[in-house]
This record gives structure tokens, C-alpha cells and sequence, in this order.
């Protein structure tokens, strides 16, 4: 019985602080956020950093920031705190600087866009007894310094409800359930450049030029060797160009445009082996008639297998720049 009146009054207390009764309308609380800084893109770790000022107005604002959990962050720092009456009502504010975590989607790039999000969420009272309202009109951003090779495309902030089940172990609430009011603050990116990506990529279309320059050259007896060389040679700088993109764009458990046109490129290097092969077999073991036939047979192939190489990279270029 005692514990009952114990919990009975703590409740009693943080509704009389929360400016609302149990069971009664929810108390709302305008909260809005301003970003001022993006920074440390980490896309391995799938985390970024951000700088921003968030504030509450109501009839507990201090307590509202207090108790509000940074439910996508991997760690935040307060910097500034201040609360001034403003009527019958107090307005609270604090700059936080952190770094949470998101899911990059770099499949595209590098015509990717992403959504950086920052979840803000009541850690303490239930939607039925405390919810948030967006101060959209406030909300906002102004980086002091532009992201590098970003752009930022517009901003939203949002409420919305999150659930769980499980009531904490609370004896207050009956089910085995809980939903608390959440702010979703989301920051549209996109590239303003594509430097990046011509350094992933220089290697493999020097690589193409380069075979496609030496299939120039007719095949014989004393060509043979040194085509086999340049192809093997490709083929190995491919591979580990290929291996440095992939670690770059963190995409070890999925194939990003970057990954498809090396495979691209790595199919027509070994076409072109395949092609060359073929060739000099032939001609060692063919009459001497059949010698300008193949010779024709080889630059018909090379120029086939150089024209397919193009088309198949301009397709995956388009379709990644419609996707985003």
C-alpha cells in the first residue's frame, strides 16, 4: 500500500509539472530544431555528425529537453542551456552537437541522395499524458561551412509515435506496451560533384583504353605475348581498383554502380583473353589461307566486345542518374 501512494504521488507530481492530470488531454509542448553544422560523414561506420539548436515551449520546457533521448545517436554533448518565462509558458533551449547513425545508400553514386535523420524522443511520459508539436515555421538550417561535395535539397521536421513492447517494467501501466511522442528532423542530400567518382573510376577506363588501343595491333606470332601481358595486366589493376572502390564506398555487402561497371570492365578483359586465345590457336593450327580471316575476325570481335564494354556502361550511368 505504501508503494502504491509512493508511485501514486510521483505520478501526481510529474503531471502537475508536465502542466496536465492522469487520463486527461496530453500536454503538448511546441519543440523545434535548427541545424548549423553537418560534419565527420563516416560511410563505413554509417554515422555523421551535426550541430544544431534544439528549444521547447510550454509549461515545463526544462524538463521536456531534460528528458529527451537522442534515440539515433551514438553520442551527444550539450553545449548551451538556458530557460526564460515567457507568460504563462517557459522556453527552453539547448545547442547539442553528436554524431548519429545512418543508413547510407551509396548503390548510386555518384548520383546518390540520402536522408540524414536526427530522432528526438520522449524518454519519460507516454503519448497519453505528453506529445510533441512541430515548430515547423522555426525549423531549419544555415551550415556555417558547405559539406564537400553535398548539397543540401530542403529539410522537414515531423511528429509521429514510437512503439515498443515492453512497458519498462513500469507497474503504472497495465500492458505490456508503450508508445512515446517522437520529433523526426530529416535533412535532404544530394551530390554536387563527381570528383569522387572519377578517381574510383580513372583506372578502370584507362585499363579499357589501353586494351582497346592494343587490339589495334594485328595478332601474331610476336604480338601474341605482349597482348596476353597487357590483358593479364588489366585484369589485376581492375581487380584491386575494385577492391579500393568498394572499401571507399563501404559496399563489401552490396554491388554499387561503381562495382557494376568494373564488372563490366572485367568481362570485357576476359572476352578479349578469351578472343585472343581463340585466335592464335587458330592460327596455328589453321592453313595459311585462313590467316587474314582471322586476323579480321579479331579486330571484329575487339571492336564488338570495346562497343558493347560503352553501351553496357552508358545503360548503368542512366539508369543510377533516373534511381538516384
Amino acid at each position: 500500500m505504501l508503494l502504491l501512494l509512493l508511485t501514486g504521488g510521483q505520478t501526481r507530481a510529474q503531471d502537475t509539472a508536465q502542466g496536465g492530470q492522469p487520463g486527461g488531454t496530453p500536454v503538448r509542448h511546441r519543440v523545434g530544431l535548427y541545424i548549423t553544422d553537418l560534419h565527420s560523414f563516416d560511410f563505413l561506420r554509417g554515422t555523421f555528425g551535426a550541430s544544431f539548436w534544439v528549444w521547447s515551449a510550454g509549461p515545463a520546457a526544462a524538463r521536456v529537453l531534460q528528458t529527451m533521448e537522442f534515440a539515433n545517436a551514438d553520442q551527444v554533448a550539450v553545449r548551451l542551456e538556458s530557460t526564460v518565462p515567457r507568460g504563462t509558458v517557459a522556453w527552453s533551449q539547448r545547442k547539442i552537437t553528436g554524431t548519429f547513425r545512418e543508413q547510407w545508400n551509396l548503390r548510386n553514386f555518384p548520383f546518390d541522395r540520402n536522408s540524414l535523420e536526427i530522432h528526438l524522443e520522449e524518454g519519460v511520459d507516454e503519448e497519453d499524458r505528453f506529445v510533441y508539436g512541430a515548430d515547423v515555421a522555426n525549423s531549419g538550417y544555415n551550415l556555417r561551412e558547405v559539406v564537400e561535395g553535398w548539397r543540401v535539397r530542403s529539410m522537414r521536421v515531423e511528429v509521429g509515435v514510437v512503439a515498443y513492447a515492453t512497458n519498462f517494467g513500469d507497474p503504472a501501466v497495465a500492458g505490456p506496451a508503450s508508445r512515446f511522442s517522437q520529433l523526426r528532423a530529416v535533412l535532404e542530400l544530394e551530390r554536387s560533384n563527381y570528383t569522387g567518382f572519377l578517381k574510383l573510376t580513372a583506372a578502370l577506363y584507362a585499363g579499357f583504353l589501353v586494351c582497346a588501343i592494343g587490339c589495334l595491333v594485328p595478332l601474331t606470332v610476336t604480338t601474341f605475348a605482349p597482348r596476353i601481358t597487357l590483358l593479364v595486366a588489366s585484369l589485376f589493376a581492375l581487380v584491386i581498383n575494385m577492391r579500393t572502390a568498394s572499401l571507399a564506398l563501404g559496399s563489401a555487402h552490396g554491388a554499387t554502380l561503381v562495382d557494376k561497371l568494373h564488372f563490366v570492365g572485367l568481362a570485357y578483359v576476359v572476352a578479349i583473353t578469351a578472343v585472343t586465345a581463340l585466335v592464335r590457336i587458330r592460327t596455328e593450327n589453321g592453313e595459311a589461307g585462313e590467316v587474314g580471316r582471322l586476323v579480321r575476325l579479331d579486330h571484329r570481335s575487339c571492336l564488338a566486345a570495346a562497343g558493347l564494354f560503352i553501351l553496357l556502361h552508358a545503360c548503368l550511368l542512366l539508369q543510377a542518374a533516373v534511381e538516384g
